[in-house]
């Protein structure tokens, strides 16, 4: 879209890059609709076109207050607020002294604003009012969350999302004041042929993963490892714990504190860390400002050695896991598991990780693919099962015969 005028007082036309993802957003941002549902496959541009069409509406409509949402804000951070910089950069508007770190919070130079925060933030999830909000990876959120952020919105509420989730809130939205955009990577042409090929990949691979993650379109698979979880607050008697973790780099990290009882087969699942780019300091960081507790015992992926040897040099118990992938699995499933419901990551693996499909028959290995807190939890589940439980602690039954 091209000379798009009198845009601010120091910007008078604005030439932007843009996908027919973006027209369809600024469309809808100028329709008389109180939802926008932004829903497809991954790469079509959904979260680069709505920042685009915000960047606009503030410049063009003096005053205008923006609210960005996500479930947590390192998730944030890592994706909406860094490509927020990236755009402004590219349509060189950026200016760092408007840019409040502290409160995160840019303004503009005509008394709009957009502001960061994450729907765990409860003063600024309950706190003003806003024109519009933008609600990134919607289906991560609660439906409690989206009536305190509807609330609280006079105009205009955005959903972003990929169809991962069998049901959600999300799904259930009024469809008569709901504008609908429908996305996948074909509606980007910015995309390099390796990027097109890796996602059309998956047609062969994980046709499931192809048709939620490449169509944008909702899919139940038979083929998951696990039953979906009971999302729960922690049942008051569990009260030891192991962590377990997976490293990662490119993946994220994934830090999960298994609670459990010596006695019984429950286990529930907390996430601490679960973060791309990571290093051995970094990661110790981390754990020093959670409080992660230096007389417990750490189960760690054991194809890092040299990070399970820096943390225990920070002074952890930190060992190697047993990393038999299918007793890894089977003692899982031999607990009843709960997840905090803020274990957005590890609901999210939970959905998406399933087992490998040879023409109909399904393999007994997982895809590498959702598989980062699942992998540590599998290490936690099978120190907890040797470790952990009472001996004495059996399912078995005695049965009594009269000869």
């Amino acid at each position: 879209m091209n000379g798009l005028k009198n845009i601010s007082p120091i910007v008078s036309e604005l030439n932007i890059k843009a996908t027919p993802v973006f027209e369809k957003t600024w469309e809808a941002l100028e329709s008389d609709c109180r939802y926008i549902e932004s829903v497809g496959g991954s790469r079509s541009s959904k979260t680069w076109s709505i920042i685009q069409a915000l960047i606009i509406r503030c410049l063009q409509k003096p005053l205008t207050q923006v609210s960005i949402i996500r479930k947590t804000f390192p998730a944030l951070r890592a994706t909406v607020l860094r490509d927020f910089i990236e755009v402004m950069r590219d349509l060189e508007l950026y200016d760092p002294e408007m840019h409040s770190k502290s409160e995160n919070i840019y303004n503009f130079s005509n008394g709009s604003w957009i502001e960061f925060f994450s729907a765990d933030d409860e003063q600024k999830l309950r706190g003003r009012k806003r024109d519009i909000a933008w609600c990134n990876e919607a289906n991560e959120l609660h439906y409690d969350d989206f009536q305190q952020i509807t609330l609280r919105t006079t105009e205009k509420l955005i959903f972003d999302y990929n169809p991962s989730m069998t049901d959600s809130w999300i799904y259930h939205i009024n469809p008569d004041r709901t504008y609908k955009i429908h996305s996948t990577y074909k509606d980007n042409p910015f995309l390099g042929k390796e990027i097109i090929e890796e996602i059309e990949s998956y047609k062969e691979r994980d046709p499931d993963y192809y048709t939620i993650f490449a169509l944008g379109q909702r899919a139940y698979s038979k083929e998951n490892v696990y039953a979906e979880w009971k999302q729960c607050p922690r049942p008051p008697e569990l009260t030891e714990w192991v962590y377990a973790i997976d490293f990662g780099y490119t993946h994220p990290t994934a830090l999960i504190k298994l609670w459990y009882h010596p006695d019984k087969y429950d286990l529930w699942l907390e996430e601490l860390i679960y973060e791309s780019h990571l290093t051995s300091g970094d990661l110790i960081g981390r754990m020093q400002d959670l409080g992660v507790d230096k007389s417990k015992t750490i189960v760690a992926d054991g194809a890092r050695p040299e990070i399970i040897s820096d943390i225990k040099r920070a002074g952890w118990k930190c060992i190697a896991a047993n990393k038999a992938v299918q007793d890894g699995i089977m003692a899982v499933k031999s607990f009843r598991v709960g997840v905090d419901p803020a274990a957005h990551n590890i609901i999210q693996e939970n959905y998406n990780y399933r087992y490998k499909k040879q023409a109909d028959v399904i393999l007994e290995e997982p895809i590498k693919l959702w598989d980062d807190a699942m992998d540590a939890i599998r290490y936690g589940a099978m120190w907890i099962k040797k470790w952990g439980l009472k001996r004495t602690n059996s399912r078995s039954n005695i049965y009594t015969f009269n000869l």
